[in-house]
């Protein structure tokens, strides 16, 4: 693997400098896989046409990827990817990557405050440049090394305890024990409320147990492989 620092110099080359120098003589590239409407060097200028048209000169092939479409019939990028999972389109989403928008991290420790209150949770360390949908209350999915569970998690700040944080808070049902330092996954399922300042705990309480209910419903209705069960009885 070759990393290149991406400046302004770089940007500034022209694409046959950069097939040239960077590809063949740094590389020694034989064979290229590339994109049907990548562009790349000063302006974008360099195409298919060209590095076709370089590959019969310098004796490399070039393979072109055909576009992808996904369900629904739109076209897959990562522009659109991003553009949906940002705006709370995580349907739209997951029919672009063929799977749900999901974030993994190691497990740390919050302020369990959630344990006294029974409703443990699992809290995520996230790098602050990470795509997110907008903040709320959201049904997940959390993949853990003891299985996969349904669960509820808080992602955003908490205004009831007005610490200013933003963090990911998820709740797993029929889950015992601590995962503490362990690596999980967690996959958004749809939304279940926006987030709002409670008056005191047992408010908070109450509409946890609300939230339970419905999160519950819609992980059983969604999914019949978890390792936990999740309908309410």
């Amino acid at each position: 693997m070759v990393v290149l620092r991406f400046d302004r110099a770089m940007a500034a080359l022209e694409p046959e400098v950069f097939v040239e120098q960077i590809l063949l003589e740094r590389c020694g590239m034989r064979e290229l896989v590339i994109g049907h409407d990548h562009g790349f060097g000063r302006g974008r200028r360099g195409n298919v046409a060209m590095l076709r048209a370089m590959g019969e000169q310098h004796g490399f092939t070039v393979d072109v990827v055909r576009e992808v479409m996904g369900q629904g019939g739109q076209p897959v990028s990562s522009t659109a990817i991003r553009r949906a999972v940002a705006g709370g389109d995580l349907a739209g989403a997951a029919a672009l990557l063929g799977r749900r928008h999901a974030v993994s991290g190691p497990v740390v420790r919050g302020a369990e405050r959630g344990r006294t209150i029974g409703y443990p949770t699992v809290n995520l360390a996230i790098p602050p440049d990470k795509l997110l949908p907008p903040d709320g209350v959201w049904v997940v999915e959390v993949e853990t090394p003891r299985g996969r569970f349904g669960g509820m998690m808080n992602q955003g700040h908490r205004p009831t305890f007005d610490d200013g944080r933003r963090l990911l808070e998820a709740h797993l049902f029929d889950f015992e024990g601590d995962l503490y330092g362990r690596e999980v996954r967690i996959a958004w399922m749809a939304p279940l409320r926006a987030i709002r300042r409670f008056d005191g705990v047992q408010d908070l309480r109450r509409q946890l147990e609300e939230d339970g209910i419905r999160a519950r419903a819609m992980v059983a209705a969604a999914r019949d492989d978890l390792d936990a069960p999740s309908a309410p009885e």
